[in-house]
């Protein structure tokens, strides 16, 4: 039988020329708190990596024929004596804006990365000029630009210039690619392309100091409603709401089943190293980051900070979808959303990752929605662990995705699962686990065994899951698997009654 092939919400779109060993690519906006000495993107979303888009692009041309070029789907660049032309000078510019750098971010390594369609035997430029498009309008100012970055040949697929030198901070820069040889043009994808894949894009890493640098601050994250029942332990220190934020909301439209009236006891031979119960009335900020502000190409929401989307009440965690108009990475789109993560704050090398959640999604009104609980490498490299995927829509309602990741094209290995006792996720509060160690990854739905892996399936096993992962917890808007419709219902509601990490 031919099965659906399925790509998880977090991935990028599918791009060609990657090599497995770079580091993350960015998606967004939204800035990570790390910690020193670890290499991350700077950009949430995740997840091949973190993309940065350019904001605006065009081909700055001395030939009148050409027209207006802002809007074109290709740019071009040329030496001046172009197919014989004597004022045949183009320029493909690219202009990206930067401004999710943390105050304390050290060895930022920064790579242009734009798509041609053929092999050319060109030397191409990628020169930086501090401001928008329009400062890179002029040769004589391009032929001033100091720090300078070569390529001898153009390949078909994604070309690469390291550009650290000149991007080590939050600003607007414009990166001019010119071509030195080959009379004739070569052609780049633009932002305009119909085809996501082949946008261009600014790959951003770093790393961070153990404090940020005085002075400075990386943005707050905003506190969730007080709880509406008395916290049955000791609350974490948290931090002050953004005075920007409402502070009041609602609790999640449906209620939680009563919880175990204890903690559940720590499964034998495991001891617990992680635990969020959500009963402190606010998110703890210890354990988690909140990303704000971010749009990636891979759903249509913006990932915010705020306490409509994202707030804990009655010893519950809600991740809330919301149709409502919201800006970022200078975009509007026409839905909220909620993703938190551990980067820098808590990465585990095997153990046992559990959650217990309920999902929204019901056949008839769910299309587009899409929460999940993940793992990825510190490193920022190739491997993920999805303990669940929750999708939405008549063709998914009713079933866990279980899957890992080398890489997100096309190395991927994935499955279905139905609900034990012919339950699915949105009918009440479920307990989704995998267990991970040298040999293997084991899942578990409410306790039952339903999938495994191990060297034997998998020839990368040994690859990918040697190292430190990270937690991600989200609710994605769009996707692969479809948009919402006339019929998908908001707000929608993931809610999780814990959060769990044991290791032997």
């Amino acid at each position: 039988m031919l099965r659906r092939a399925h790509v998880p919400a977090h991935a990028p779109a599918p791009r060609r020329g990657i090599r497995s060993t770079r580091s993350l690519t960015i998606i967004g906006t939204a800035v990570l708190a790390v910690t020193a000495g670890t290499l991350v993107p700077v950009f949430a979303g995740d997840d091949d990596g973190l993309t940065l888009r350019p904001v605006a692009d065009t081909t700055v041309t001395q030939v009148p024929q050409d027209g207006d070029t802002t809007g074109k789907t290709t740019l071009a660049s040329c030496p001046s004596l172009c197919d014989g032309n004597p004022r045949g000078r183009r320029d493909a510019t690219l202009q990206f804006a930067v401004d999710k750098l943390p105050a304390n971010a050290t060895q930022v390594k920064a790579t242009l990365r734009v798509y041609a369609w053929h092999d050319f035997a060109a030397r191409i430029l990628a020169r930086t000029v501090p401001g928008d498009l329009a400062a890179a309008s002029s040769p004589a100012r391009l032929a001033a630009v100091g720090s300078v970055q070569a390529l001898d040949k153009v390949a078909k697929g994604y070309n690469e210039f390291d550009v650290s030198a000149s991007v080590q901070r939050n600003g607007t820069y414009t990166f001019a690619l010119s071509q030195e040889s080959l009379n004739t043009r070569v052609y780049w994808a633009s932002r305009e392309n119909s085809k996501d894949n082949l946008h261009p894009e600014l790959v951003l890493s770093y790393k961070t100091q153990a404090k940020p640098t005085p002075g400075k601050s990386t943005p707050s994250t905003a506190l969730p409603p007080a709880p509406s029942t008395k916290p049955t332990t000791a609350a974490p220190t948290t931090t002050a709401p953004s005075p920007t934020k409402t502070a009041a909301t609602t609790a999640p439209a449906t209620s939680k089943p009563p919880a175990a009236p204890t903690t559940p006891a720590t499964p034998e031979g495991w001891r617990l190293v992680f635990n969020d119960d959500f009963t402190s009335g606010g998110i703890d900020k210890s354990k988690w980051n909140l990303r704000d502000g971010e749009g990636r190409s891979i759903d249509i929401g913006c990932n915010v900070d705020d306490p409509k989307n994202t707030f804990v009440s009655g010893g519950n965690l809600t991740l809330r979808a919301l149709k409502q108009s919201s800006t970022c990475s200078s975009q509007t789109r026409q839905y909220t959303q909620s993703y938190l993560d551990t980067m820098g704050k808590a990465s585990f090398k095997y153990g046992r990752f559990e959650i217990r959640a309920k999902s929204p999604n019901k056949p008839e009104s769910s299309k587009g929605l899409w929460p999940a609980f993940w793992l990825r490498p510190d490193d920022g490299g190739n491997g993920e662990i999805d303990v669940t995927e929750l999708p939405g829509g008549p063709g998914w309602h009713d079933k866990s995705t279980a899957a890992i990741f080398w890489d997100y094209t096309p190395v991927k290995q994935d499955t279905r699962i139905a609900m034990p006792g012919g339950a699915h996720p949105a009918d009440g509060f479920h307990t989704y686990t995998t267990e991970w160690d040298a040999k293997s990854l084991k899942w578990y739905i409410d306790g039952k065994l339903v999938w495994t892996r191990d060297s034997s399936t998998t020839p990368w096993f040994d690859k990918a899951f040697h190292k430190p992962y990270n937690l991600r917890l989200n609710f994605q808007v769009g996707g692969w698997l479809g948009n919402p419709d006339a019929s998908t219902q908001f707000p929608a509601d993931f809610v999780v009654d814990y959060v769990r990490v044991y290791q032997r």
